[in-house]
């Protein structure tokens, strides 16, 4: 089990349509990239639909101001695909980045998220969250779990 701050979460809920989440503040690291690797936790608490979802693309921010303006983190983005015979965004998974991207430089960060939806669909389910941590928080494995 991690230690989460509340002020170190990027999104915490529903995501059915395209979203930008909280600004998180890194404002007492100098090169917050280029610091100890930083655990980076984004997890699907609620499973998306294939028949709804198609992809989402998982995106990181940063400024040097919490208002902005926001430039893309070079190496920081994801598209997950989601498809019925091996959905990307299942209850569990852990579809992005484990640790702060080396290129962040400045001192706050957001996460932007576009759901892509199957043609002539709406995305009804999915819920997701982010936030960066103090310690590596990894799911336990059938194979390390006592009894």
């Amino acid at each position: 089990m991690a230690i989460i701050d509340r002020n170190s979460v990027f999104f915490e809920g529903p995501l059915t349509a395209n979203a930008t989440g909280q600004p998180v503040a890194l404002t007492g690291l100098k090169l917050p990239g280029r610091m100890e690797p930083m655990p980076l936790r984004l997890s699907v608490t609620e499973a998306f639909a294939p028949a709804e979802t198609q992809s989402l693309t998982i995106c990181m921010e940063e400024a040097d101001r919490a208002d902005g303006p926001w430039t893309a983190v070079h190496g920081a983005s994801v598209t997950v695909p989601n498809p019925v015979e091996a959905p990307g965004l299942g209850l569990g998974a852990r579809p992005y980045l484990r640790f702060l991207p080396q290129s962040v430089r400045k001192s706050w960060l957001r996460l932007t998220f576009a759901v892509t939806p199957v043609d002539g669909k709406t995305v009804n389910k999915g819920r997701i969250f982010a936030a960066l941590t103090r310690e590596e928080d990894l799911p336990y494995e059938p194979a390390i779990m006592a009894g």
